[in-house]
């Protein structure tokens, strides 16, 4: 995929709350971090030491945007502007696997401090550990709950539900060479918000022939007491 098309694919985002509102091209790409986007929680892993965990919150360009950690290994300072991100899309089984885990539970994600905590640990799981999805050993593994457990159960309901779940979601993979790789995505039907001219096109000869269809249902004698 072209780098327009990636950049197309992320304006997609707009109407979801993982991008909330569009921004013209900038000259440089620049990630702006901000804060967690709905608190953070404490734990233990087999990978990372202990890390505070939950979705994250900033600007892309200038653009607001929600997304996630998929690089333990690598860090990240809020309130300092990165010009070294890069969007990406993915085609590997991994990245269906997540396509999956947002299609699953992208939606209610960041509902509270719990929910997306256990996003967050479902999504490190699926980056480190595809084969296995289980946070009790494997590849990548919860070592301490720290008061959390019910989050952690969460998250292994999440990553259970996988085998049931469609690959529906626009995935795009902000790549840094020096610092965490995140990912963002937008839910299938927020493209609805954002149709292309063909579609608006389209769109707007329904509306009038739906206009004339009731517009004839009302002319004298048509209607019906």
């Amino acid at each position: 995929m072209n780098f327009h098309s990636t950049l197309k694919k992320l304006a997609l985002c707009v109407a979801t709350g993982a991008i909330i509102a569009a921004a013209p091209m900038a000259t440089a790409d620049s990630l702006s971090p901000q804060s967690y986007a709905n608190g953070s929680q404490t734990f233990g892993l087999s990978i990372g030491g202990t890390v505070n965990v939950g979705g994250f919150k900033g600007t892309w360009n200038a653009a607001e945007i929600t997304f996630w950690c998929i690089e333990l290994t690598e860090y990240f300072s809020f309130g300092k502007t990165y010009t070294d991100y890069t969007p990406d899309v993915i085609d590997d089984n991994t990245w269906t696997l997540l396509g999956k885990l947002f299609t699953l539970g992208g939606a209610h994600a960041l509902d509270t401090p719990t929910t997306s905590a256990a996003f967050q640990l479902a999504i490190w799981e699926v980056i480190y550990d595809p084969l296995n999805l289980d946070l009790g050993g494997g590849g990548f593994s919860v070592l301490n709950a720290r008061g959390h457990a019910a989050t952690v159960a969460a998250a292994q309901i999440l990553l259970a539900g996988l085998a049931f779940s469609a690959d529906e979601y626009d995935l795009i993979l902000l790549r840094s060479g020096k610092h965490q790789d995140f990912v963002s995505g937008s839910r299938p039907f927020d493209k609805f918000f954002v149709p292309e001219p063909a579609s608006i096109a389209l769109l707007g000869a329904a509306l009038l022939a739906m206009a004339l269809v009731l517009r004839r249902r009302r002319r004298p004698g048509l209607d019906r007491a």
